[in-house]
């Protein structure tokens, strides 16, 4: 039974202990209070969360990105251009979903609550964390949300994201946020007979419930014992992030695997792809980090 509780997050590069690993009573782990957690529903807010030019889907916590067009060009012209660039791709995604926005509805504040309520009866986590029905300054806020990225013209990854804020670090008083990725199986067409939301969305649907729990599963990993950080762990990468419609490539690092997910962080607060990422093999072309000369 406990070894199908127990993730097994390795750590590359570094020995660790067992997640949740069982410690005396009297130990310092087993007087720790657990951390409250509060699962908001706003969604996402601020340039931080969303490029320019993305689509949301009214009364969701759904956006639809990777079809803008002519950004570099809105840059251009100052902030007058970007926004009117941005006018000009929001109405592009729009055209996109206007006639399958129901079929592309998933309460994923609600899903998350019932799917994280589930896993904390989990021996592994059971008295790490207690779930806040309200919000207080004393809970760990976590916002989910869902990024439709077109990789084409009609082919999309949907991808689920948690975005959690956490205490000020001591020189600091500002709150720290940590985003946790998870994009399953290649890219479907978005609409059509066979597409993500053909039949109600029973597919999109069906996806996005597993990427949510593997998710859930690495934010609470992280979050009751962190990872560890070593700047040295670099990574090239190069390929379809979220909100990106073209390959890209960039610099990440090696926080270990969980299952067969390569666990790789894209530093920088202000990116709207930073933070954790679970990497199915083979989705994105890793490779050891070679300094240019």
């Amino acid at each position: 039974m406990m070894r199908t509780l127990i993730l097994g997050v390795a750590l590359a590069s570094l020995a660790a202990p067992p997640l949740l690993a069982q410690t005396p009573p009297d130990s310092t782990t087993a007087a720790k209070p657990p951390l409250s957690l509060f699962i908001d529903g706003k969604g996402p807010n601020g340039m931080s969360d969303l490029p320019m030019g993305v689509k949301r889907i009214p009364d969701s916590n759904i956006v639809v990105s990777g079809h803008q067009k002519g950004g570099a060009l809105g840059m251009l012209f100052g902030v007058v251009g970007v926004a009117i660039q941005s006018a000009a791709n929001t109405d592009a995604g729009g055209k996109r979903t206007n006639d399958i926005q129901d079929a592309l509805r998933f309460d994923v504040a609600g899903k998350t609550s019932e799917l994280t309520a589930n896993i904390l009866t989990e021996e592994a986590f059971r008295g790490a964390y207690t779930l806040a029905t309200e919000e207080s300054p004393s809970a760990v806020s976590v916002v989910p949300y869902i990024v439709l990225t077109y990789v084409n013209e009609t082919d999309v990854r949907p991808y689920i994201v948690l975005k959690t804020k956490l205490e000020p670090e001591a020189s600091s008083k500002k709150p720290r946020t940590i985003k946790y990725f998870c994009c399953e199986g290649p890219a479907m067409p978005l609409t059509g007979e066979g597409s993500l939301t053909d039949n109600n969305g029973e597919k999109l649907k069906a996806l996005l419930t597993t990427e949510l729990e593997t998710a859930v599963r690495i934010m609470l990993a992280d979050r009751h014992q962190p990872f560890a950080r070593n700047d040295d762990a670099r990574l090239d990468i190069n390929g379809s992030l979220p909100f990106v419609g073209k390959p890209l490539k960039w610099r990440g690092w090696d926080l270990g695997s969980y299952k067969d997910y390569r666990l790789i962080e894209f530093r920088g607060g202000i990116m709207v792809f930073g933070g954790v990422h679970a990497v199915e093999p083979g989705a994105l072309e890793i490779a050891p980090y070679v300094k240019k000369k």
